[in-house]
């Protein structure tokens, strides 16, 4: 989660698309977290090790969906937050990521939007979807 050359920011707290086809609810694919609160799972792009999650909207078939915030621990401290819609555990349409240090993305996913860096600049981004999670480019 850093903005790469004024144009990249990956964003490890969205969710990847290699793994919407048939989520694995055993946990033995890490690109799939379960909020242990509400059973809820959400893809994770960019497993970490003492990675944890907390999930505030309603689930669909064991898989975050509809509006909510989903927001991403590592060791108990928290690192992001992703808010908006979700859809088969991951985020879609409108919605919003925030960082630990400041910086956030607002806009689609896919689509058009704004990234604030963490010293209050503005950059018109774009969110585009990768096989690992969504990436945030400076819009052309």
């Amino acid at each position: 989660m850093r903005w790469l050359g004024g144009a990249v920011l990956f964003c490890a707290a969205t969710a990847a698309t290699a793994a919407v086809a048939q989520p694995d609810f055993s946990g033995r694919d890490p690109h799939w977290i379960r909020d242990e609160a509400s059973g809820c799972w959400a893809a994770n792009p960019d497993p970490e090790p003492l990675e944890s999650i907390t999930w505030s909207g309603q689930c669909s078939d064991m898989l975050l969906s509809g509006t909510g915030i989903l927001s991403w621990y590592l060791d108990g401290r928290l690192i992001g937050r992703d808010e908006g819609n979700f859809v088969r555990g991951e985020l879609s349409g409108h919605g919003k990521i925030s960082f630990a240090n400041g910086a956030s993305y607002e806009g689609d996913f896919p689509g058009r939007g704004v990234m604030t860096l963490a010293d209050g600049n503005r950059v018109d981004a774009v969110s585009v979807k990768e096989s690992a999670g969504w990436s945030i480019e400076q819009a052309r």
